[in-house]
């Protein structure tokens, strides 16, 4: 066997036109490796990495990606187990993830050049390989820890092997092309949109479709889709798709249904204008070339030189690859508009090597038409010249075509600086603008940690891998598509690593003061001054505290702070924080007494944090878990009694509790009874934990829930306890 496989390869290298095609396809490849490959190891993990890194790290510590918090992270499963191997040998650093993605984006290149040659000729193969080699978009993806230039390796090699099963009736290509299309959606879910093929198959095979050796395989791919999509919909807990909100069939049905969406295609016309507009007059091109084929009986495709597959239906005979190069793209970028995820170009990433080698089909045609009119008209009718003429308008038309290649701009990104701004538009985010830093901070906390420091973070995937702990994630957006959490009792808990999550300022202001006899980091990055992800009052409060400030990332936004433990006493003064003036202040002056009224306006102005706004008549609202309020007995002479009448909005699971602390020292706590009545507790404080001037008096709620959850209304407001009046005495 070995033998004639020897004997083969020489022939096929005694044929020069095969030698030459050999050593083209070899230097676009090298060339295309050259560009990815280059100083891998520099640039921090950034967006989604964390996910490959934990899901790659799980796996080889229990065999499947068993994450921190105890949940499975299906969502990319397979390219995990991908990610294994290089980790294993090089260690858990970047280089090692993202090795794969520079294999896959190389993948891409000769899997192309196979697409184009196969469906129509080696003008076509070189040209999308080309393409694919130098563009700078493919060059940026293929060097990310993420799966994208890995799906769309195993998407493209599925495709190949799809024709060549399932078109060229090939057994050992059906097998293969089965067994992809089931491995693909496991490197991303939206590699189910492959059955799609099965419909191109049916224009070609007509009734010829529906033999066994078609049906069984497709019912196997369709099955085993159809699993992963319950597993999806039924288990996934973590890394789900932005398509359903919620769990269940009528969630997934419901992201599902909407109108159609252009996005996909409005983008592509503002990266590769001229592309776009060529591949679009492919759709007349092909009609063209219907009609040229049904009118002329006699001609054939290899006339032409190319390799493609004719449909005959009566008297209508049209090109079958062609058609199926446009069908599968144009059906699956429908698709994805479906549902939610068109608002970034990364989705559709994965299907544009068929739109390049659409692109170069149509080149091709246009070529070969012209070639021909110059070989006419200079009156060289021989095959050598017009395959001259021919190739002498493709290089030509494929040079002032083509878009999205600058070799300087792709050469350089091997060597971008975390501040150096990206091209959006090749970024894995066309919002961000730099490559954040986590790697800076993160390993100074994991080289200077104590054993038993805390450690808090705003990018809760990308900083573990350095730190190699988090305790919280810091994290107040509440983004419509995205909520990595859950609930557990009264926390808000991280699906990832397990860890609680950071919801409110308040709540960062506890960690801080609760935690005051052990070390703190707190890493940030971009987030920080985004208020959609982070609270603007916690920015204030960062910036306030400048001087425990360690670093700021190589992408001149992240930042690392660190808060010592101390001895005794409150590590934030919440007087500090709020910088309450005069006019914010409960001051009793002279008096021994007073009443503060909850349901009156005069009393809005006295709301420091967490109340909502008076209603008046009614109280005021307690929100979130926390509020808080300052005041000024005047004198130290005597302790304070605090009587305070509420009632909490019942949640129907648990006793509402409220606890009361003066300048951070817990003075009583008071259980509701489980009726929705007012109630009065009351509760003294000693002078002795009284200071001169402001205190900051806090309540603090076991929970809180909105009436819209509770079927009450539509009020979406986090309510904890409902305040009407507050008496303040002084006691001798």
């Amino acid at each position: 066997m070995v033998f004639l496989t020897m004997i083969k390869v020489k022939n096929y290298f005694k044929d020069i036109n095969n030698t030459l095609t050999f050593v083209f396809l070899i230097i676009i490849c090298a060339a295309g490796f050259i560009f990815r490959f280059r100083n891998l190891s520099y640039l921090s993990f950034w967006g989604d990495d964390g996910h490959t890194f934990i899901g790659t790290m799980s796996i080889l510590k229990y065999g499947f990606p068993k994450l921190p918090s105890g949940n499975i992270l299906w969502h990319g499963i397979f390219d995990y187990y991908l990610k294994a191997l290089p980790v294993l040998i090089f260690g858990a650093k970047e280089f090692s993830f993202r090795i794969v993605s520079v294999l896959s984006g190389t993948g891409v290149i000769i899997v192309t050049y196979f697409i184009g040659k196969e469906l129509a000729n080696k003008f076509v193969g070189f040209l999308g390989a080309s393409i694919i080699a130098f563009s700078t978009w493919y060059v940026q993806f293929s060097r990310e820890a993420r799966y994208y230039s890995d799906y769309q390796f195993f998407f493209m090699l599925s495709f190949l092997f799809f024709y060549l099963g399932f078109t060229k009736d090939r057994k050992p290509f059906r097998v293969l092309a089965a067994v992809f299309m089931v491995l693909t959606p496991l490197v991303h879910g939206v590699g189910m949109t492959l059955v799609f093929l099965f419909i191109a198959l049916l224009f070609y095979k007509g009734k010829k479709f529906f033999k066994k050796e078609i049906i069984i395989p497709m019912l196997i791919v369709i099955f085993l889709d159809v699993l992963q999509v319950i597993n999806q919909v039924f288990f996934w807990k973590v890394g789900r798709s932005f398509y359903a909100q919620g769990t269940g069939i009528r969630a997934l049905i419901k992201a599902y249904l909407k109108i159609p969406d252009p996005f996909y295609f409005k983008i592509i016309n503002i990266m590769f204008p001229k592309m776009y507009y060529v591949f679009m007059a492919g759709i007349i091109a092909f009609i063209i070339f219907a009609i040229f084929l049904s009118i002329r009986k006699k001609s054939t495709t290899e006339d032409l030189y190319l390799n493609e597959n004719v449909v005959k239906w009566g008297p209508v005979r049209w090109p079958f690859n062609m058609f199926m190069i446009y069908l599968t793209f144009i059906i699956i970028a429908v698709f994805l508009s479906l549902g939610r995820m068109y608002s970034q170009q990364r989705y559709i990433y994965f299907l544009m090597p068929l739109f390049i080698l659409g692109f170069s089909y149509v080149i091709y045609l246009v070529s070969f038409l012209a070639g021909k009119l110059i070989a006419k008209i200079i009156r060289r009718k021989s095959v050598k010249a017009t395959c001259i003429s021919i190739t002498i308008v493709f290089i030509i038309a494929a040079i002032l075509l083509v878009n999205g290649i600058n070799p300087k701009e792709s050469w350089d990104i091997a060597y971008k600086k975390h501040n150096e701004k990206v091209n959006v538009m090749y970024s894995i985010s066309n919002s961000w603008n730099v490559h954040r830093d986590a790697a800076t901070g993160g390993k100074y906390v994991a080289e200077h940690m104590q054993a038993d420091d805390i450690v808090i973070t705003v990018d809760i995937y990308n900083s573990p891998p350095y730190t190699g702990k988090i305790n919280y994630w810091l994290w107040t957006g509440n983004l419509v598509s995205w909520a990595p959490y859950h609930n557990e009792g009264n926390k808000v808990i991280d699906d990832t690593y397990g860890v609680e999550v950071i919801r409110s300022l308040m709540a960062f202001v506890n960690i801080l003061n609760e935690n005051a006899n052990k070390n703190i980091w707190v890493l940030t990055n971009q987030s920080l001054f985004t208020k959609e992800h982070i609270d603007s009052s916690i920015r204030k409060l960062l910036d306030s505290y400048s001087g425990n400030l360690v670093l700021t990332g190589r992408d001149d936004v992240s930042r690392l702070y660190y808060f010592p433990k101390i001895i005794s006493g409150q590590r934030i003064m919440l007087e500090n924080i709020f910088n309450p003036t005069i006019d914010n202040i409960i001051k009793m002056q002279a008096k021994d007494e007073i009443d503060f009224d909850f349901r009156s306006d005069s009393a809005q102005k006295y709301y420091i944090y967490g109340f909502s706004n008076v209603e008046k008549g009614v109280g005021t609202w307690a929100i979130g878990d926390t509020s808080i309020m300052f005041i000024n007995p005047d004198d130290l002479s005597g302790d304070l009694e605090f009587n305070v009448t509420a009632r909490p909005l019942d949640n129907k699971k648990e006793r509402q509790k409220i606890a009361v602390f003066i300048n951070g020292n817990k003075v009583s706590e008071f259980e509701f009874s489980v009726t929705d009545d007012f109630s009065q507790f009351g509760f003294k404080v000693s002078k002795q934990l009284l200071r001169s001037g402001t205190n900051d008096l806090v309540f603090k709620y076991k929970y809180s829930i909105t009436p819209r959850e509770l079927n009450i209304s539509n009020d979406g407001r986090n309510l904890s306890v409902l305040f009407q009046k507050m008496n303040i005495k002084k006691i001798p």
